[in-house]
Order: structure tokens, then C-alpha cells, then sequence
């Protein structure tokens, strides 16, 4: 997310597309939600980055979901694109 010099932000180790966790569960989402406003009405560093501290409730690892993905590409006779970020593993 340093790459992209976002103004503010949080980051939240969550799987792509749960940006606030799991479908309704509204008392998660609210608090994450409380705690990135604060983050922003108290920001004072541009280009500040926030880790939030919550944790996804499975074992979750970013090395698993790229081949999770792999797998369910390859499945359906697609093609994997490869990418990493330039001198960073995931």
C-alpha cells in the first residue's frame, strides 16, 4: 500500500473483497468502520498508514489464497497471470 502514497489509510490483513470482514456480521464492520473514521479525523501525517488490529477467524495466509486461486483458475482451463510486487514476497 507505501507504493500506491495514499493520503491516509488503514490496512486491514483481511482475503480480497472482505474489507470489513464477513458478510453481515454488522458488529464487526461497525467497529472496524468506528476505528478507520477515528484514524482519519486524527491523522496528522500525510501519507500515515494504519494497521487495525483485527485478525481474519480462519488461519488466513496470503501464500494460500494466491494458490487457492491458482488451483480454481486452472480448474476452469483459464491462465494464471503472474505478478509480485518488485523486491517484496507476499
Amino acid at each position: 500500500m507505501e507504493r500506491v502514497k495514499p493520503p491516509r489509510s488503514v490496512f486491514i490483513n483481511y482475503p480480497l473483497g472482505h474489507p470489513c470482514g464477513k458478510p453481515f456480521d454488522a458488529p464487526l464492520q461497525s467497529h472496524i468502520l468506528r476505528d478507520t473514521l477515528n484514524f482519519f479525523s486524527t491523522a496528522t501525517v500525510p501519507g500515515q498508514i494504519q494497521d487495525l488490529p483485527y485478525q481474519w477467524e480462519k488461519d488466513f495466509s496470503w501464500d494460500n489464497y494466491f494458490r487457492d486461486i491458482r488451483e480454481m483458475v486452472e480448474e476452469e482451463g483459464g491462465q494464471v497471470q503472474e505478478w509480485k510486487p518488485k523486491g517484496k514476497s507476499l
